[in-house]
């Protein structure tokens, strides 16, 4: 079982100290949530480690379960890309399968010890045996979600899992996009508003504090991300 970095608490009181006009309010432990609400901020918050996992994926590994006479399995439901299979039968890593170029031959009835994707799906280019559990996929996945839920009524939100597991270094660059998305409809509205300024207000609808605040942390999202090199083996595909 993983061991978590930290948890949806701790990264909620950071994103506190992240969006707070006065960051001693946070400290003083006076509430200012409601201007960026805690659902608003788990959505931005799954969509930065969505993009995370394009420059550090979750490493996982899966026992395959074979489709009897299909030679294919099912991908997991967190699969991002493939890494490995080993076929322990065999002893051996299997092969593969890019299929960049038009032509060739596919014999359904060979060994090649091969592998390729297409869809959801795991193809297998050998012979197999549907009763073994011999074949373990090392791959690539996205990083689990904070697992929450919402009150119809209230709206208020209920944390049941808020375990994070994505690297420790990980931790700030993700508060400093999750701080971008949620600053964004702030921006938005703002600029609405300088619509109906006269010409002697300050500033235009471009001209946006807000919006700068959003840039800003967006800057710092990329030049962390960008000083950190990937894994061994990940792409980036």
């Amino acid at each position: 079982m993983d061991s978590p970095t930290t948890t949806w608490q701790e990264v909620n009181q950071r994103l506190d100290i992240f969006l707070n006009d006065d960051p001693f309010k946070a400290e003083s432990g006076e509430d200012y949530s409601a201007t960026y609400p805690e659902r608003q901020r788990l959505l931005a918050w799954h969509d930065a480690q969505r993009l995370l996992v394009w420059h550090t994926p979750r490493q996982r590994s899966s026992v395959l379960v074979i489709d009897e006479g299909l030679r294919s399995a099912i991908l997991p439901p967190d699969f991002l890309d493939a890494y490995r299979i080993y076929d322990a039968d065999q002893q051996r890593w299997m092969v593969r399968n890019h299929l960049q170029h038009e032509g060739g031959t596919r014999y359904d009835d060979d060994d090649l010890g091969a592998f390729w994707l297409w869809g959801n799906v795991l193809i297998l280019d050998m012979e197999i045996d549907v009763d073994s559990q011999d074949y373990t996929m090392y791959y690539w996945a996205y990083w689990p979600e904070v697992v929450y839920d919402v009150d119809d009524t209230t709206g208020e939100v209920t944390v049941h899992d808020g375990r994070i597991l994505a690297p420790p270094w990980a931790i700030l660059p993700l508060c400093h996009l999750t701080a971008a998305t949620c600053l964004q409809p702030g921006a938005l509205q703002a600029a609405e508003i300088r619509t109906w300024n006269i010409r002697v207000d300050s500033g235009t609808p471009i001209q946006n504090s807000r919006a700068a605040q959003a840039k800003e942390h967006w800057l710092w999202w990329n030049m962390l991300l960008g000083s950190v090199p990937r894994p061994s083996g990940w792409v980036g595909q």
